[in-house]
């Protein structure tokens, strides 16, 4: 006949393991839903949206770095390509695919309080999902 304190040790012991199982179930779970939630995006959309804003600022900023410094940080902007380069508009841009509708803003500010240094985030937006991409924009001293 067992004792009192060996049978509430493998109650006790039994339930830590019941713990640890539906612990590591639940992460697992977890990860799942979060993978699913995040499959919806279309990659090639979100990326290639990330590039186009990240190569047309850096064409900005070759050709005019100070009028960056007149936008205003915490204010969301969008670009549209013009016949003599990209003109920066406020607000956000819808880019629709399909029955799929994307939305594309960035958001400026000096990196570290200095002006010859610009962090940029870029945000995508696709149903309630967010996604942000981040670069620092240096001013650059070309001399031709």
């Amino acid at each position: 006949m067992l004792n009192k304190g060996q049978l509430l040790l493998e109650v006790v012991l039994i339930l830590g393991l019941i713990v640890i199982i539906l612990g590591i179930f639940a992460s697992a779970l977890i990860s799942i839903l979060s993978a699913q939630r995040y499959s919806q995006i279309n990659q090639g959309i979100a990326l290639s949206g990330f590039e186009k804003y990240r190569s047309a600022l850096i064409s900005i900023a070759q050709k005019d770095f100070n009028s960056l410094n007149a936008l205003i940080p915490s204010t969301n902007y969008y670009l549209v390509s013009t016949t003599t380069g990209w003109e920066i508009k406020e607000g956000k841009e819808e880019v629709n695919i399909g029955n799929e509708k994307y939305i594309f803003s960035f958001l400026i500010d000096n990196f570290s309080g200095n002006s010859n240094i610009k962090f940029i985030k870029i945000v995508g937006e696709y149903q309630n999902l967010v996604f942000e991409d981040y670069f620092l924009l240096p001013k650059l001293n070309v001399s031709f």
